[in-house]
Order: C-alpha cells, then sequence, then structure tokens
C-alpha cells in the first residue's frame, strides 16, 4: 500500500494497517487504485509536469513519424531538437505548411518545422533527405497506470494529497455523498491551481438590478 492510498484509507475511516471493506490486494484496492490513477492522469495534463525526452531517428524521404514511446502517453510536444545540426524545429500546421507551399510534400532537405498529428504522430518539414540525423522531442507525459502499490507513482511529491483528495471524493460520490465529494474535490482543484468553484444545481444566476421599480400608470 503506497502512502497516497493510506491517506485515502485514513480519510474514510478505515485502518491502513488492517482495512476492512478496500483490502491490500489488486481486488480490493480496485477502486481506490483507478480515482488515484485518474487524479495523476489528470493532474499531468493540468501542470505538464511530467516530461519525457523521445529520440526519433531521420529515415530518408519520410515526411511522416510515430512516436512509440513507453513510458506513457504522450499529451503534447514541448520542444524539438535536430541532435546533428544542433537546430530547433518550429512547431506549424498543416493549413499554414500549404499556404507557405503547396508542394511542401514533395520538398526534401533538413528538418525545419514539426506538425503534431492527433497523440503519436508527427510530420517534419521538409522531408530528411538522408538517413543520417536524430530528432530529439520533449514532451509532456501521461504516465502509465500502476497496477500495484510498490510501482513508482510519477507525481510530484508535493501533489500526493491533491492525488488522495480527488480519490476521497469520488469515493463520496459513489456512496451518494454529494457535500463531501463536492468538499474534497474542492480542495484537489485549489490544490493543483484550479479555480472553478462548484454550485448548487437548485440555484438559478440572473442577472438583476437594484433600481426602483417603474411607477405605475394612474388615472
Amino acid at each position: 500500500m503506497n502512502s497516497i492510498e493510506r491517506i485515502v484509507l485514513q480519510a474514510i475511516g478505515e485502518n491502513p494497517d488492517a482495512p476492512d471493506v478496500f483490502t491490500d490486494d489488486s481486488v480490493g484496492m480496485l477502486q481506490i487504485r483507478d480515482s488515484i490513477n485518474d487524479a495523476i492522469e489528470e493532474i499531468s495534463i493540468i501542470t505538464g509536469g511530467l516530461k519525457g525526452r523521445y529520440q526519433m531517428p531521420l529515415r530518408s524521404y519520410r515526411s511522416f513519424y510515430r512516436f512509440d514511446y513507453s513510458g506513457g502517453d504522450i499529451a503534447w510536444i514541448t520542444d524539438a531538437w535536430v541532435v546533428g545540426t544542433q537546430r530547433r524545429l518550429e512547431q506549424t500546421d498543416i493549413i499554414k505548411l500549404s499556404n507557405f507551399s503547396p508542394r511542401w510534400m514533395l520538398e526534401s532537405g533538413i528538418p525545419r518545422a514539426y506538425v503534431p498529428i492527433g497523440f503519436d504522430h508527427v510530420c517534419l518539414w521538409p522531408k530528411p533527405a538522408g538517413d543520417t540525423g536524430m530528432v530529439e522531442f520533449t514532451c509532456v507525459v501521461v504516465p502509465k497506470r500502476y497496477t500495484i502499490d510498490d510501482e513508482r507513482l510519477n507525481i510530484r511529491q508535493d501533489l500526493d494529497q491533491a492525488a488522495a483528495e480527488f480519490a476521497i471524493g469520488e469515493y463520496y460520490a459513489s456512496r451518494g455523498d454529494a457535500r463531501s465529494a463536492i468538499s474534497h474535490h474542492t480542495r484537489y482543484m485549489k490544490m493543483v491551481g484550479i479555480d472553478a468553484p462548484y454550485y448548487p444545481t437548485d440555484r438559478h444566476w440572473q442577472l438583476r438590478s437594484n433600481k426602483d421599480p417603474w411607477p405605475k400608470a394612474t388615472g
């Protein structure tokens, strides 16, 4: 049982050393671990704090490449660097390339720009003229989901409590305790820097002024 799991169990009234409901095994802790994994994924995307490097060998006259990153899922590219020529690639898009040069797919040479395509593909322009060279991408990464307690959690230590608050909120939501769920999820949002307060659904917001009403017609 890792440190975040212990925080969650203590908060919901379980004894982490001898839990009754959420036993310390893959089946008993499934709900808690799913919530913690969801929290880690969301925190990784919001903060962009977890980054990885991926070195991609260039191939002759190839424009499109696929990331085969084993450390998780790539959220977005933050930097691209051609190792051999010590050149930083500019990020662009297909529309801009087409406006700049309608024949861009036929052009070859030393890459000058890249186009992200989805989560695991990238296009280089112009396409390399040879098989030599390498582009090193720095990317924000969403880590793989952990399944056992001794796996390393890819989250900053100062955000452990935030991940725990997320999981605690989901626990209370699953039990129908909306008030407690909102309370813990609000704490989670403050810890990760999201300023989005919850409002009860029975409150309807509308524009209103404090001016005196129009006088009624007389006579």
